[in-house]
């Protein structure tokens, strides 16, 4: 069955449209009512500014460049979402940081704000002048204005953790939190307030927010290292979303399972895998408490792969998290890279509507290949 379903595909099998919009679905999710299908996202972002023609150091200061990649996204593969990333370096150049831009690959950090001993001096931003926040904030203006009648939008903010490794540099950050742990608990509490000024803006805005905060993961630090210098202040800017009416999610690359049983208590509404981590058993911990997004790999099958490679790999995802108790949609694992082809693309949207069509086909999905 699944090679006559791969075999009709790469023909031109045509998809069974989608009944609803992706705002309806998504709607529908949240009130528990029955949907047409699992809801499937492109992980976009400034890696994929080559598909509109512009270069990636294009988008980072445009914020008609940031809608405009958005609106492609919509219009050429359906979504069912769009937004804006604040991106891992833009707080830290706002409080100071030198980055450096270039054509076709994605920023870096090229010179730290501050040392550690200098932490008292850490800049409170004004997020409506201070380096590219205001240019950010209005790309998700625009994308809010132009795609929210149509898809869930939501703006990515970093995590208090990897924001204070780009103010400082990773090495230093690390270091810090063994030699002079009040100094980076010091640095910390001011990105928090950092944090939650850009987080204002975006409920003002009206839209989800997302937190990205790979240098929390375990592929980095401990357990003990997580436990006191970053979730403590991730909390803080969960609450104070939380208490202002609004909900969010968490995406951490690498590895995180060792994180989950305290994630689960924090909260968040949403958590995307890495795809080195398992979708099944993230379900069984943590789909009681948030949905599961994820987890095609980005690099091996969405970028080098084909789209049988990523409607293989979907379809497995499909199997272990479309019964997740909260929810589960489909995605990459982590942001897609420059060159990713479109019909990798196309081909993970469809997976969506081949294998995750409302009633699922348990049969399709544990057919051998």
């Amino acid at each position: 069955m699944w090679g006559l379903m791969i075999e009709k595909y790469l023909n031109g099998l045509k998809i069974k449209k989608d009944e609803l919009t992706a705002l309806e679905r998504s709607r529908l999710l949240s009130e528990g009512k029955e949907v047409d299908r699992i809801m499937c996202c492109l992980d976009t972002g400034e890696t994929l500014a080559p598909m509109i023609h512009c270069t990636l150091k294009e988008y980072y200061h445009s914020s008609e460049k940031m809608c405009e990649l958005e609106e492609y996204i919509y219009h050429n593969f359906h979504s069912d979402g769009a937004g804006v990333s604040c991106t891992l370096r833009g707080m830290a150049e706002a409080m100071g940081a030198k980055v450096k831009y270039s054509d076709y690959n994605i920023a870096q950090l090229e010179e730290p704000a501050l040392s550690l001993e200098e932490a008292h001096n850490a800049k409170l931003v004004d997020v409506d002048k201070d380096g590219r926040l205001p240019i950010i904030l209005e790309g998700v203006r625009l994308v809010k204005e132009r795609l929210g009648d149509k898809v869930p939008v939501s703006a990515t903010v970093t995590g208090p953790f990897t924001i204070a490794a780009m103010v400082l540099g990773t090495e230093r950050l690390l270091i810090g939190t063994v030699r002079k742990p009040e100094k980076v608990k010091q640095l910390l509490d001011v990105i928090v307030e950092n944090n939650n000024r850009y987080i204002d803006r975006l409920l003002d805005i009206g839209v989800g927010i997302g937190f990205a905060d790979p240098v929390s993961s375990t592929s980095l630090i401990s357990v003990e290292q997580y436990k006191t210098f970053s979730l403590p202040y991730f909390q803080k800017n969960v609450d104070y979303i939380r208490e202002n009416g609004g909900g969010c999610g968490l995406h951490i690359c690498g590895t995180s399972r060792k994180l989950w049983e305290f994630i689960k208590e924090t909260g968040i509404g949403a958590f995307s895998l890495d795809n080195v981590e398992d979708v099944e058993e993230a379900k069984t911990i943590l789909g009681n408490y948030m949905s599961i997004q994820g987890n095609v790999p980005p690099v091996e099958v969405m970028r080098f792969g084909t789209p049988h490679d990523v409607l293989r790999s979907a379809r497995e995802c499909i199997r272990k998290g479309y019964d997740s108790p909260k929810g589960y949609v489909l995605t990459s694992g982590c942001q897609m890279p420059v060159g990713t082809p479109k019909e990798n693309m196309q081909a993970l949207m469809d997976a969506a509507r081949i294998f995750g069509r409302y009633p699922i086909e348990e049969g399709i999905l544990s057919a051998e290949d």
